[in-house]
């Protein structure tokens, strides 16, 4: 399937009209050009924006130059850039010796000569060639605000003497460089253990850029069609709800971002208290029915789909909100409403610069870094979509944003096969036994009858490794060169009894266990689409690495799956471990390729099967967190799930700003502990049931393990609070369980007397921590007092 890109249409214009009149596009994950410009790296957002602008060119096409100094011809060239008032054609000869006419960079120099803000050096010459110091572009960027009207007045209470090297700031630039540093453009280069303001070192390309940012943001402005921010009221349709509550709630959630990321704060009412004049609409108004604005609802796509759009005075963020309100005669958005609460949640992230995660300690971090200007003009227009319309989440602990959405099936388990109601573990009755059809039937009936709002119903062998093997039976596992030919059929005729009385309930045929394998010669009715579950398959591979001995068949299996049915595909993947949830799950680098090996295959929906809640503890108190950096990944699912074909380097940005939200400084360590992870467990096909041992080869833990165990104490040495130490502290119990286990024989079986305490010691710890900590521990078996000895391996616990 060819590559989508989730945008529908995009209409991009912010204006960064303060200091610098320039235009920005939307961020550039997928357009970055610099191979030099890595999303880990310190300056990556502030090249991203500079460069969005035009006010930095690369200097090569793939390369940014981030740690070559910035002379002074760079330099004047960016801040003409950023003079809406700057005339090149005014600008014919050179004043300079040292500059011919016609250079790329002589208008600019004599913009900068004519307004104050850079003169020549002597006799006569301008130096352009010149490297920058931090002392000089103090004083460029000082005398450029006074040239654009801004305040440049150094408050007497701003001291710089407490840097050891203040006294190496010349006497001309003394000044500059308490304005830089008292408006923090300039706050210092870490030396060894001191901080100081180094201000004859050079300044680097990456520095100025970061710099640049900072001062647009001296004097931010954020506004609409021209407008203040501070002017708008939030509206909101006081009679619309959808199935993720009123759209009020949406609105309020908008009006605590905009508070939250840009300090302003804006007054929340229903569309029922009066027309404004300046006015943010969320979600479907009556301002629509008045004619007011435009929203053309019957262009979306379905309920996933959502829109940022300028109207002259009105900024409209929507999507559908109920299920009868995009004005068509077919019902696109079923049961499920999450438009609206999209469009507010990426409005937040993308425009406003919140991201949120998941707490493992409770609750949710929020960091905001808005962009210094955000002005949206008439005309803006933005429309785009989640890529899997369903998407669910059986992983213990929350998933921010809208990540868990999930289109329910009637009465749950009522499609499972059974002859009574409820669910388990037995076997699957004999699917060519006339009595069990008819009864199984029936019960389905019964449960749409019950729940007349379902849209589906689903149809698949019960949780177990036991098939019918009668002779009728098997006649049909041969004849059809499957065992999942009797569960086809019996979909077939599931889908006959519904279509006459239900003809747009759809039919959801579930290949799990032995039932992955496609029937030959069977062709499903039109409604029914196809789960596939990655039950017997490997998450630390790419799911089309057929080098891997368990996914080898899943792309043929799927493909003969898509043969026989024109209803298309769901995902039930397993990516987290299930009979030893703490061990570290290894699927890192095969995360981001495998959520989008369904993408490519046309699936709509996705759910992840990964850490359940559980027994009670001895302590009392049931498990709820899960060890394997748990919320780190539940974060980055909900992000893929929602576009699947974000680029590695996305993927890369926001797993390592959701590492320094959580965990600090020291975040660093944490990302070289998974990629060492991801590494290591590629030397072991397994599935999601194997113990440690199935997912790693032990020597080559081993062999890591004193650098693991060196990056966790420099993460935990390096925290700056409470809670980043507590979030380590929990994570890190993961790694401890695998190192454990795989040095066992070497600490413990065949250790020193000195390693043996030490070995014990630390399982005292681990034990300690499962149960103080609360974490998940194994499906079905949380408690491990069972099988606990100090002088055992945690994977025998």
């Amino acid at each position: 399937m060819k590559k989508i890109r989730i945008f529908a249409a995009v209409a991009l214009v912010v204006m960064l009209c303060c200091v610098l009149a320039v235009s920005a596009s939307a961020k550039w994950w997928d357009d970055n050009p610099f191979t030099d410009v890595k999303s880990s790296s310190w300056y990556y957002d502030a090249v991203r924006i500079c460069n969005e602008n035009g006010l930095f060119k690369g200097t090569t096409e793939t390369t940014f130059g981030t740690s070559i100094g910035m002379d002074r011809a760079m330099l004047v060239t960016v801040l003409a850039a950023g003079d809406e008032s700057f005339d090149a054609d005014k600008y014919t000869t050179s004043s300079f010796s040292d500059i011919r006419d016609g250079s790329w960079y002589m208008t600019a120099v004599e913009w900068a000569n004519e307004k104050g803000i850079a003169s020549g050096i002597a006799d006569g010459a301008f130096g352009p060639k010149n490297t920058v110091t931090r002392q000089e572009l103090a004083l460029m960027l000082m005398k450029y605000a006074e040239y654009k009207g801004m305040d440049i007045t150094v408050s007497e209470e701003t001291d710089i003497s407490s840097y050891p090297d203040a006294n190496t700031v010349s006497s001309w630039a003394t000044d500059a460089v308490k304005w830089a540093v008292q408006n923090g453009l300039i706050s210092g280069t870490a030396q060894g253990d001191k901080v100081m303001l180094s201000p004859k070192g050079t300044a680097t390309r990456a520095t100025v850029a970061q710099i640049m940012v900072k001062f647009l943001a001296l004097e931010p402005v954020y506004t609409i069609n021209g407008n203040d921010l501070s002017l708008y009221k939030i509206v909101y349709g006081a009679n619309v709800e959808g199935s993720e509550g009123p759209t009020s709630e949406s609105a309020e959630d908008l009006a605590d971002a905009i508070k939250e990321s840009l300090g302003i704060e804006l007054e929340v009412v229903s569309d029922e208290t009066g027309v404004y004049d300046y006015e943010i609409l969320v979600g479907k108004t009556n301002r629509e029915d008045a004619g007011l604005v435009n929203v053309d609802r019957a262009s979306f796509e379905d309920d996933q789909t959502y829109i940022w759009s300028v109207q002259g005075n009105y900024l409209v963020i929507c999507g559908i909100d109920s299920t009868y309100d995009n004005n068509t005669a077919t019902d696109k958005s079923h049961r499920n409403v999450a438009g609206t609460r999209n469009a507010v949640y990426f409005f937040a992230r993308e425009v406003l610069g919140i991201d949120r995660y998941s707490d493992v300690l409770g609750g949710e971090i929020s960091v905001c870094a808005p962009d210094p200007v955000i002005a949206l003009e008439d005309g803006y227009s933005y429309s785009d979509m989640v890529w899997y319309r369903t998407r669910t989440f059986y992983m213990g602990g929350s998933v921010n944003g809208c990540g868990n959405y999930a289109n329910e099936l009637p009465n749950s388990m009522s499609g499972w096969l059974h002859n009574e109601d409820g669910h388990g573990h037995d076997d699957t009755p004999c699917l060519t036994d006339e009595n069990n059809i008819q009864t199984i039937i029936a019960n389905i009936l019964k449960a749409v009858e019950d729940d007349p709002s379902a849209t589906a119903v689903y149809v698949g062998i019960n949780d177990s490794q036991e098939y019918c093997k009668c002779e009728n039976c098997y006649a049909l596992y041969r004849e059809h060169g499957a065992r999942s030919a009797t569960v086809a059929l019996l979909a077939n005729r599931v889908s006959d009894a519904l279509t006459e009385k239900y003809p747009d309930m759809e039919v959801c045929l579930g290949a799990y266990e032995y039932t992955q394998k496609p029937p030959k010669n069977i062709q499903l009715r039109d409604n029914i689409y196809i789960e596939f579950v990655t039950v017997k398959n490997c998450s630390g591979h790419s799911y089309s690495d057929t080098g891997c001995t368990l996914n080898k068949s899943i792309a043929t299996n799927i493909s003969g799956w898509d043969e026989i049915s024109s209803g298309g595909m769901t995902a039930w993947d397993h990516t987290g471990g299930f009979a030893y949830f703490m061990t570290p799950q290894p699927d890192w680098d095969s995360l981001l390729e495998n959520v989008r090996f369904f993408a490519d295959r046309g699936a709509r929906g996705i759910l992840i099967n990964s850490v359940f809640y559980g027994e009670e503890l001895p302590n009392g108190k049931g498990p709820e967190t899960h060890s394997d950096l748990g919320s780190i990944r539940a974060y980055m699912l909900s992000m893929i799930y929602m576009d699947p074909y974000m680029s590695k380097e996305e993927f890369d940005y926001r797993l390592n700003n959701c590492l320094k939200a959580n965990y600090g400084p020291g975040w660093a360590n944490v990302r070289e502990y998974i990629d060492t992870i991801a590494e290591l467990g590629n030397s072991r096909d397994h599935n999601f049931h194997a113990p440690p041992s199935g997912h790693y080869i032990y020597e080559e833990v081993a062999e890591k393990a004193d650098r693991l165990n060196t990056l966790w104490a420099n993460a935990i040495a390096m925290a700056e609070t409470e809670e980043q130490v507590n979030r380590l502290k929990i994570h890190e119990t993961s790694w401890i369980y695998l190192y454990q286990c795989a040095t066992y024989e070497s600490r413990y079986a065949n250790g020193t007397a000195q390693q043996r305490a030490e070995y014990e010691e630390l399982n005292e710890y681990l034990y300690n921590c499962i149960l103080d900590m609360r974490l998940h521990w194994t499906e079905g078996t949380l408690n491990p007092l069972d099988n606990y000895s100090v002088a055992n391996s945690p994977e025998k616990w």
